[in-house]
């Protein structure tokens, strides 16, 4: 007689028997309980990381209008600076070569 082997289904580890019905329900309740403590455990580490962002951000928030006054008393100072600069320099173009602007016409 062929004996045939069916290799589709693995019937092994059944050998003890099936849980009961209520051994499934308490493994299922373990299951939950543990995905219940991983998620809190993830919670907690959001909100640990959601406080540090908001810390950054105010940090930075404060360092970004600092560096927004301190750019416009640069840009203003710059600013004075080209354009005496550029007077000393129109200055002295017109003692190089004479002032021809104010100039009557004869």
């Amino acid at each position: 007689m062929c004996v045939m082997k069916d290799d589709l289904i693995d019937d092994g580890g059944f050998e003890l028997g099936l849980p009961t019905h209520e051994e499934m329900l308490k493994h299922q309740c373990t299951l939950l309980c543990a995905e219940l403590e991983m998620t809190c455990k993830d919670l907690r580490k959001a909100h640990q990381n959601i406080a540090k962002l908001i810390i950054m951000h105010r940090d930075g928030s404060t360092e970004l209008a600092a560096l927004k006054v301190e750019h416009e008393r640069l840009k203003w100072t710059l600013s004075e600076m080209y354009s005496q600069e550029r007077e000393r320099e129109a200055s002295r173009m017109g003692y190089a070569y004479g002032d021809h602007a104010n100039r009557e016409k004869k």
